[in-house]
């Protein structure tokens, strides 16, 4: 388990070669590491605050392989819905970084870009556009995701930011903001209706939740709470392993220090020539009373 007190410190432990980690500070202190691979955010330390993100010391990183933590980019494909690989094709292949610094306003900000090309035709036999912009400053992070279709023919696709969301354990945090909505299994095995009472994080969980409207937290006594916010986003998805299917890049013990909550776009969006999606992610620290 990791001692809340170094999450306070830089992130420990960071994808190996082929990719390079790359850090952009704001005027006020905020902080997000990325890796053009996967169009991936590693890290992110909110002003005063300590790392929020999760990344596994196992983790493998290069072309055909998944980064294991951080946020991923999930798209055309969520999970197996659909006849293409598991989760896409975007997060396990190389992006170009278009600007990363911090502009006038003194926010860390990066713009990531994917395009189509020969590789990706052979899985997805559309041209497409996907864009990445990340801004961290003060309390807040927030990941916007763009595809636009770039081709002459409309396609279809789900899509999700696979947020991995440090915890001090499993067993004492708690989502809340999901009381009575329908939650499907993602293993097929059928629906049930929140509770009233927040959810705890205990694996092994897979619920992929319909009809959120309202911020979500995640809920933790010694890291404090956190707000997720999602515009474009239908549903939101809360994972963790738990003890038994954890998979092989997840280090020692890592089950029990995180859970995904990521929002979701579960059903297909019809994307028509030219024309582009949108769907965007903010992450913020919850003040006291607030």
């Amino acid at each position: 388990m990791s001692d809340p007190a170094s999450l306070a410190r830089p992130l420990a432990h960071l994808p190996p070669a082929p990719c390079t980690t790359r850090t952009v500070t704001g005027d006020d202190g905020a902080q997000v590491r990325f890796c053009a691979h996967g169009g991936h955010v590693l890290g992110w330390v909110p002003v005063g605050g300590r790392e929020r993100l999760w990344l596994s010391r196992d983790t493998g990183c290069g072309p055909g392989t998944a980064i294991r933590g951080g946020i991923p980019v999930i798209w055309p494909q969520f999970s197996e819905r659909g006849d293409g690989p598991r989760h896409g094709i975007a997060r396990d292949r190389a992006w170009t970084v278009l600007t990363e610094g911090v502009p006038d306003d003194g926010r860390a900000r990066v713009r990531l870009e994917l395009r189509s090309d020969a590789s990706t035709r052979v899985l997805l036999p559309h041209m497409f556009t996907l864009t990445l912009d990340v801004e961290a400053s003060g309390s807040r992070l927030r990941t916007t995701l763009v595809a636009r279709n770039d081709g002459v023919e409309p396609f279809d696709f789900t899509s999700a930011l696979h947020t991995y969301l440090t915890v001090s354990s499993t067993g004492s945090a708690l989502v809340a903001g999901l009381a009575g909505l329908t939650a499907a299994h993602n293993d097929g095995s059928g629906t049930t209706v929140l509770p009233e009472e927040p959810l705890a994080v205990v694996g092994p969980l897979d619920l992929a939740v319909a009809g959120v409207r309202d911020e979500v937290r995640l809920l933790d006594p010694v890291l404090g709470d956190l707000v997720l916010e999602a515009d474009g986003f239908g549903s939101r998805v809360v994972w963790n392993p738990g003890p038994v299917a954890v998979p092989g890049d997840v280090h020692a013990d890592g089950e029990d220090e995180f859970v995904c909550l990521e929002p979701a776009q579960l059903d297909p969006v019809r994307l028509e020539p030219g024309a582009s999606w949108s769907g965007t992610q903010l992450l913020r620290v919850a003040q006291a009373g607030g």
